[in-house]
């Protein structure tokens, strides 16, 4: 009876800010990274997602009257917390940060608990909280999410890379 061969595998994951992953894949840290893309960025790979960007508050409507506008962002450098800032400027908008987390839990926690407002993709917002796509608000930039990938993949890495694009794309 003859033994059949078996490949072993390991896949390790990073979450982390789109700015950071960016700068590990580039030093060979990653066979494959999904990270937000941005114009502003030199960055090609696979699109794999894109989905509109909205702004996510609680109950209150803190875009009313003349105070800065309170902000609920990830620490630079994220992605959608320049979109936000970025957004707000060009229409000459006041804002401050008001709170900053790494983690979206947290961030949701601060919006619901109405410390101000955050900038989601329209899909994960939740039930709860309120969507402002637009007016008062400032419209906001689609989010698209790329598939990057090493210059070479093993077989293996290939067929996560097939995947992810059949599953996401």
């Amino acid at each position: 009876m003859g033994s059949c061969g078996s490949i072993r595998i390991a896949v390790g994951m990073t979450c982390d800010l789109t700015l950071n992953l960016l700068k590990r894949f580039r030093a060979g840290n990653f066979d494959l990274a999904l990270v937000k893309r941005e114009r502003s960025l030199d960055m090609t790979g696979v699109r794999v997602w894109r989905e509109p960007l909205v702004w996510a508050a609680g109950d209150r409507d803190f875009w009313l009257g003349s105070a800065p506008l309170p902000l609920v962002v990830s620490p630079a450098p994220c992605v959608y917390r320049q979109r936000a800032t970025d957004a707000l400027d060009r229409a000459h908008r006041d804002w401050r940060v008001a709170y900053t987390c790494g983690s979206l839990a947290g961030s949701l926690a601060a919006v619901k608990a109405g410390l101000g407002v955050t900038v989601l993709p329209k899909g994960m917002v939740p039930a709860d909280l309120r969507v402002i796509d637009g007016k008062p608000l400032p419209n906001l930039r689609d989010t698209e999410i790329a598939l990057l990938q090493a210059e070479s993949l093993s077989p293996a890495a290939a067929r996560l890379r097939d995947h992810v694009i059949r599953s996401l794309g």
